[in-house]
């Protein structure tokens, strides 16, 4: 049976590493007497009063010990189990390992770490609990080593939900030490069961400046969704988490309820964030975008709805497909195994589905001339094309704001400004069609309505961007707001001074609690000096010298560098020494996300584990394969087994 043991405060999950039975053998000197090679034994001692146990020099554990034998399971204590043992002496063990876990000429068989792969292979593949009771699982797992002893399906499930207790704990740890704020992204699924979800999903920036991201939670949520049962829900999650203090901003989609829920927690919230929790709330800019996206394609419905209904009714059959192909051969383009069909609440989906058929248009043509079906008129066609090219830009802004492994906060303002003045400039094109012009004035006004007044923190997030800093505010507003643009400037101005001096005032108020540890005797001595020394130093130092960061980091010429070669994060953490308390204020502000997809994402995973065959699943077993799916990173990554130790190991004790 899987067991863990509690949280580890400043365990690095990817350092922890199990080296492999050849490196720890004990090998025979000249004289025949054994010695001790491993850094292993450099944690241990043997027991006197038993030569069959060793004692860890940290905890004092007793290990046993088999004379000619490993020490890999010494090395396990040390790296996971031992909560004595200090971070250093783990990197040195580290330093000194290989990851040779498959490597034939060594291997040992290890059921506990076969079944703990298992499991992760079951919450991975998202593969039901009773295929291991398949006849031919056990036959095929034996087929590759006979000592395999499969478990049941039970076993399996208390297994996923081990994993992701002990992923919890992992994450829990990091979240306490962490000295910067978590931001948020939240929002509701309704399973095929009709039974309510809502996710919860965190974002920060760790000291290393590496952007992280954690579903904290994907709970059952009762009916009625009430802006009230939201904001009870999302504050205990917060409370269970350990997140009391630490909340920056919270992003949510465009909903009565969400608003409603925001009012809630900023009431509950007001003492504990910064300016009465007033700027928590973000609208999901994707939805936005969704939304002024929708209002542009209302002018050409009734062309949308002749090419979808003619691209669905040719997909849904074997043999139309089949007469759309053989005109395609005839014009020499590629065959089609299906037709992509829109979903038409999303209007990517949509775009995607009119570049399609665009590029099918010819064969299109030729299919409905040869058959009874009504397809889109000439001007239809021409009115599609026409917006499927004035819509492009619209779609790169979805891919930025839809980022959820990278900050997108500080590229809020270009990617608005780009769409605000691409509708402007179609209004006054007086040489453009009359359905471009008529799609850019609705499209605007609604716009207006969600982005007239852009949102405070995204808009602060762009000046943590040495690229652009506040110029490019000043640039962006001109150009929206004429002569008058240094009023906007002024108020976002002054929002940053004030942020920077709760920050300053943070950092100072944490010094000082450090400083008075060493006693008001000591510090009352060197009080003078101190107080000599400050009126010495200005008088002395230049204008410059006595600036503030902010002042210092404004000054600073913007970079020049291109999208493709700069990091945000890596310029944060190099220039953390010269703008400290501007680190912090990165830190958090990048941390905000401007979607709410991050959470959306999860809906996808919980679909399918929710589908017909497994509609039984409870609730807390759902949350724990979503949660632990979603720690195990991007698919894309690279499998190193070190990372996933920690959640599979068994105790040593």
């Amino acid at each position: 049976m899987l067991s863990f043991s509690g949280n580890q405060p400043g365990l690095d999950v990817d350092a922890i590493v199990e080296e492999s039975e050849s490196r720890n053998e004990t090998i025979e000197t000249r004289s025949t007497r054994s010695k001790k090679k491993s850094l292993v034994w450099d944690h241990f001692r043997e027991d006197k009063d038993g030569e069959k146990k060793v004692i860890c020099k940290h905890c004092g554990a007793s290990l046993s010990r088999v004379k000619g034998g490993g020490t890999s399971h010494m090395r396990r204590h040390i790296l996971i189990s031992c909560k004595s043992i200090n971070n250093e002496d783990r990197a040195n063990i580290l330093a000194t390992q290989g990851d040779n876990w498959f490597d034939p000429s060594n291997f040992k068989f290890d059921p506990d770490l076969t079944r703990g792969l298992l499991t992760l292979y079951f919450i991975d593949a998202e593969v039901p609990f009773s295929a291991i009771e398949s006849r031919f699982w056990e036959p095929a797992m034996r087929s590759l080593r006979p000592e395999y002893r499969s478990v049941g399906r039970q076993t399996v499930r208390e297994d996923c939900v081990a994993v992701f207790k002990a992923g919890c704990s992992v994450a829990m740890a990091e979240l306490e030490e962490l000295d910067s704020r978590v931001s948020f992204t939240s929002d509701i699924w309704t399973s095929s069961a009709n039974l309510g979800y809502l996710c919860l999903t965190a974002h920060w920036i760790d000291k290393g400046f590496h952007f992280q991201k954690r579903i904290l939670a994907f709970k059952k949520i009762p009916y009625p969704h009430t802006g009230e049962a939201v904001a009870d829900l999302v504050e205990k999650i917060w409370n269970d988490w350990k997140l009391d203090g630490k909340i920056f901003a919270i992003t949510l989609d465009n909903s009565s309820v969400n608003d409603l829920a925001v009012r809630y927690l900023e009431s509950r919230l007001s003492e504990k964030m910064f300016f009465g929790a007033s700027h928590m709330h973000m609208r999901c800019s994707a939805h936005i975008l969704n939304l002024i996206a929708q209002e542009g394609m209302k002018i050409i419905h009734k062309a949308l709805e002749k090419i979808r209904d003619l691209l669905r009714h040719i997909g849904s059959s074997g043999s139309r497909l089949q007469v759309l192909n053989s005109i395609l051969d005839e014009l020499n383009l590629p065959s089609k195994r299906g037709l992509t069909l829109d979903c038409p609440t999303r209007w990517n989906s949509t775009l995607v589905m009119i570049n399609e058929a665009l590029v099918l248009k010819v064969a299109l043509k030729r299919y409905v001339n040869a058959s009874t079906m009504e397809g889109p008129s000439p001007q239809e066609w021409k009115d599609a094309e026409e917006m499927a090219t004035f819509l492009e830009p619209f779609l790169d802004a979805t891919k930025t704001f839809s980022s959820v492994r990278r900050p997108s906060s500080h590229t809020y303002i270009k990617e608005v400004w780009t769409i605000r003045r691409l509708l402007l400039l179609e209004n006054e094109n007086h040489n453009s069609s009359a359905i471009l012009r008529e799609l850019a004035l609705r499209m605007q006004n609604k716009f207006d309505k969600y982005w007239e007044n852009p949102n405070l923190i995204l808009t602060l997030a762009t000046i943590f961007d040495p690229r652009y800093k506040l110029i490019f505010l000043a640039f962006c507003f001109k150009k929206a707001y004429g002569q008058g643009y240094e009023a906007h400037l002024d108020y976002f101005r002054d929002w940053l001074k004030k942020y920077y001096e709760e920050y300053d005032k943070a950092c100072t108020d944490q010094v000082s609690s450090v400083g008075s540890s060493q006693g008001e005797k000591q510090v009352s001595r060197k009080r003078k000096l101190d107080e000599e020394f400050a009126q010495f130093k200005s008088e002395n130092l230049d204008l410059h010298s006595t600036m503030s960061e902010l002042e210092k980091y404004m000054q600073e010429k913007p970079i020049e560098m291109d999208e493709e070669n700069f990091d945000i994060l890596q310029f944060w953490k190099q220039n953390s020494g010269l703008y400290p308390t501007l680190a912090k204020m990165a830190r958090d502000f990048l941390s905000v996300q401007v979607s709410s997809v991050a959470s959306e994402s999860a809906f996808s995973a919980a679909g399918r584990l929710t589908d017909h065959l497994r509609t039984s699943m409870n609730s807390e077993t759902i949350e724990c394969l979503v949660c632990s799916k979603d720690w195990f990173g991007p698919k894309e990554e690279v499998f190193d087994l070190n990372k996933y130790l920690p959640l599979i190991r068994r105790s040593d004790q």
